[in-house]
This record gives structure tokens, sequence and C-alpha cells, in this order.
């Protein structure tokens, strides 16, 4: 279970550094800070998200709070959390408590 958790928090890391990048290029060529949001990203991706589809309150008024966030920073937290729930546990040895 920790190599998923490791696995998925590193897949996680890696795209928040992709679109770090991307967005490093873009504020770069437009000489002002660009961060792509989430909702941004998942048009550009082509994944629909139409929260009112589910009938949920809570589904829309969670995804208009997120798809402002950056994805960069968003899944580089994420992938943080990830890899430490899949931490090896420490061990405490009972001799060196006494």
């Amino acid at each position: 279970m920790r190599f998923f958790l490791r696995l998925i928090g590193s897949l996680f890391l890696a795209i928040g550094v992709v679109f770090a990048a991307g967005d490093i290029a873009r504020s770069l060529a437009a000489d002002a800070t660009r961060l792509m949001p989430v909702g941004e990203a998942l048009a550009l991706l082509g994944i629909g998200v139409d929260p009112a589809a589910t009938g949920s309150a809570t589904a829309t008024v969670a995804y208009a709070a997120v798809s402002g966030w950056s994805v960069a920073i968003t899944a580089g937290a994420i992938g943080i959390l990830f890899l430490i729930l899949g931490r090896a546990r420490r061990r405490v040895r009972r001799d060196a408590l006494r």
C-alpha cells in the first residue's frame, strides 16, 4: 500500500513540475506572472467537468473553489501529501526508552 501511495505522490509531483515549467515559460513570454488554473487545465486536456450535471450543490461549490487554484501548486501539494502518507513508519526500539 505504501508503494502505491508513494507512486501516486511521485506522479502528482511530476505533474506539478511539468505545469510549473509551463507557467514559467508563459510568465516569461507575457512579462507577467501567469499561473494556469485547474479549470483551464481540465478544459485543455479535454476533460469535461460539469458539476451542475451531478445535481449536487456541494460538488458545484467545490468545483467553483478548486477551479481557480494553480495546477502546479495544487498538484505539488497533493503529491507531497501522498508521499507523507506513504512514508515508512518509524520504529521505536523498546530498549531505547528505558
